[in-house]
């Protein structure tokens, strides 16, 4: 096999969206081969500090309140639609029409649930025998499966509709109804192209979402095994972490160094924005606790939402490397997102994990299924709960379930195994 192909990652989302590709991307392109990673511009920056090449594949401008935003993305009941709808599949033409040239010299095109453009053209420019198309999941929310159903956060519902594969069926039929007007944009723009409204495979939402030659499912069988309804050729590779270049602040970095292990507070680059008492109410639960604590931010103005004088052993930061600090950590408060959740595990560390939407409901109650987690929803999360519930996460035994958790994903590298079936995929081209 020729090692200068061209590989592109199509992906729409936040950074936690992002980040598995670039673990993915390096890999590929130390083996010498040429990686564009296709998204929204926000992210050129992170792209191009990874050493891959970055194209613009959105035309959806960057909001100018983020706070908004992010409030709609979150809300408990709309905010799927919100994203699906509104952000990922009325970007379907621009994006499409940015990709295509991008698409139409590239030897293969990986796609992300929300990448509804490079789906459509990773379908046709493969049924035309002009590139090879994968498809890529991060969490088992993404696949649906009647006999792993993902839990939504609603105990009574998750009860019923997790007891038999009978039932989860009823839940996928019922998914795919209420989340059919979700994707019309994207039907509407096949029918434009003279295509069939939906793939053979189905809604671009569920099924359609997936390539029919090779279906990336980066994460590990701790976090969900195979199951027989999976899409056909699914690889399991278990997590892709992107170790970022960055260097700790010093600041931080002495910090981390001079005491007892932390409290770490992060709600990821998205969520802290949705959740304007979260950092309050976390230094409060910190201080009530008597423990060191480092508050991830997310912006100056998140910040500005807390005291300008802190308490002794509380550090501030925006934004830093998840695993050096998370290395540190006695616990870790977070919003769910599969990366964290990724990056908790492999360190060992216990989770209070605060689910905001999305799989973040699965991804949470999963780690608690593990033994690793507590869960609190974000609509409790007040500094007494919080307080509670990091007293039980600091006992020896969740500490030991961490531990084992970490023991079981050591030596596992999951962008490897993504290079690895993407070259194989080439091999067959």
């Amino acid at each position: 096999m020729d090692p200068d192909r061209h590989i592109v990652f199509a992906t729409v989302g936040s950074l936690g969206d992002l980040f598995p590709f670039l673990a993915v991307g390096q890999v590929l392109a130390g083996r010498g081969h040429r990686v564009t990673v296709a998204t929204h511009p926000v992210h050129r920056e992170a792209i191009e500090r990874a050493g891959l090449a970055f194209a613009d594949a959105s035309g959806m401008p960057e909001p100018d309140d983020r706070e908004a935003f992010t409030a709609k993305a979150f809300h408990p009941w709309r905010g799927p639609a919100f994203v699906v709808r509104d952000f990922a599949a009325a970007d379907v033409r621009d994006s499409y029409a940015r990709l295509v040239p991008l698409c139409e010299e590239a030897d293969l095109l990986v796609t992300s649930t929300l990448a509804f453009a490079g789906q459509i053209l990773g379908e046709t420019l493969e049924a035309a025998g002009r590139l090879r198309w994968l498809s890529a999941v991060l969490a088992p929310a993404s696949i649906l499966s009647a006999y792993d159903m993902p839990a939504t956060g609603m105990a009574a519902v998750d009860r019923f509709f997790q007891a038999t594969p009978a039932r989860g069926r009823l839940l996928q039929r019922m998914s795919r109804k209420v989340t059919r007007g979700w994707t019309a944009q994207v039907r509407a723009f096949r029918r434009e192209l003279g295509l069939p409204p939906e793939s053979p495979r189905g809604d671009p939402f569920h099924r359609g979402q997936f390539a029919p030659g090779g279906n990336l499912a980066l994460f590990p069988e701790l976090l969900g095994r195979p199951q027989p309804d999976w899409p056909p050729h699914t690889r399991q590779c278990g997590f892709a972490r992107y170790v970022q270049p960055d260097a700790l602040d010093p600041a931080l970095a002495d910090f981390l160094d001079a005491g007892a292990p932390p409290l770490v507070f992060s709600l990821g680059s998205t969520a802290v924005h949705a959740n304007a008492s979260f950092l309050r109410e976390s230094l409060a639960a910190a201080v009530a606790l008597d423990r060191r604590a480092v508050l991830f931010t997310g912006s100056a103005a998140m910040r500005e939402r807390l005291p300008r004088d802190l308490p002794p052993g509380v550090f501030c930061v925006e934004y830093a490397p998840h695993a050096a600090v998370f290395a540190h950590a006695a616990a870790v408060v977070h919003h769910g997102g599969v990366g964290t959740c990724a990056e908790t595990l492999h360190a060992g560390v216990p989770s209070l994990v605060v689910p905001h939407g999305f799989d973040q409901h699965d991804n949470a109650a999963r780690l608690q299924r593990l033994g690793v987690a507590e869960v609190l929803p974000a609509t409790r999360y007040r500094s007494g709960p919080a307080s509670a519930c990091l007293n039980t996460l600091l006992d020896a035994g969740h500490r030991a379930h961490a531990e084992a958790a970490a023991g079981m994903l050591r030596g596992m590298d999951g962008a490897s195994s993504a290079a690895d079936a993407i070259e194989s995929a080439l091999g067959g081209a």
